[in-house]
């Protein structure tokens, strides 16, 4: 096997002060901290291997091949340098994980809230989740750690400056991005498990469901088309437009107490 040549990497000023204790657990608020104070005190080098650079190497990787072949001596390989370089950047492949999920993050198109703030969260929502689909491998990852990276922060910041422009009090804001985010990140994680149900497996359940007992299932038995008609696209469309019936019916509450 042909060795490849080095690349260049991107100078990493030592830190200043005495040795530190232990370190953050990766995906931690304090490890993202230290992150981001590392990044401020990097000097990059012309043609050098940058973050960018192997994180979106890693999310084709994760694409092509799924999360479990994703490795550092792996994604070495997909860029074609040599796999301790990678350590420069990133110390395990648990960061890495962390690192690319952000990257992945960065894909999302920011929605405008001039229509009005039900408009802008549905568009969100709905880039949000169509994000997670186009990479299905990298969606358990997401439960790895804090979404506190660059591109999770951008959303963040976005979404809560359009809620507080659109008249919501600052705590209910806070309550209602992290409301939303975490459904369509549940939403996502099942359907990457295995919950989301084909045509046949909604066939097949349906079936299972018409042969129940009349004596201990009789309601299951008798709707057992309507309990397996809707796939996930059908749920996420319903919970979702739910979830913003009921965040309108809040925010008139308190606009008019």
């Amino acid at each position: 096997m042909t060795r490849q040549p080095k690349e260049a990497d991107e100078v990493t000023q030592p830190p200043e002060g005495p040795a530190a204790g232990p370190a953050p657990e990766p995906g931690s608020p304090a490890w993202w901290q230290a992150r981001y104070a590392e990044r401020d005190r990097r000097r990059p080098r012309a043609g050098g291997l940058t973050l960018a650079r192997i994180t979106a190497g890693a999310l084709e990787l994760a694409d092509r091949d799924g999360l479990d072949a994703l490795t550092m001596r792996s994604l070495g390989e997909h860029l074609q340098v040599r796999h301790t370089s990678l350590y420069r950047h990133v110390a395990s492949r648990e960061e890495l994980l962390i690192e690319t999920v952000d990257h992945m993050l960065g894909e999302i198109r920011l929605p405008s809230l001039t229509a009005g703030w039900q408009a802008g969260l549905e568009e969100g929502a709905r880039e949000f989740r169509r994000v997670l689909g186009a990479h299905p491998a990298l969606v358990p990852a997401l439960t790895g750690g804090q979404l506190l990276g660059p591109h999770a922060l951008r959303a963040r910041e976005h979404a809560l400056g359009q809620l507080l422009d659109q008249g919501w009090a600052p705590r209910t804001a806070v309550h209602v991005y992290l409301t939303v985010t975490h459904f369509v990140i549940g939403s996502a994680v099942l359907d990457s498990g295995g919950a989301a149900r084909t045509g046949p497996q909604r066939a097949a359940m349906t079936e299972l469901f018409a042969h129940l007992s009349p004596v201990t299932h009789p309601v299951v038995r008798r709707h057992a088309d309507l309990l397996n008609a809707p796939d996930g696209v059908d749920e996420f469309t319903f919970g979702l437009r739910v979830l913003i019936a009921g965040l309108g019916r809040l925010h008139t509450e308190e606009t008019e107490a």
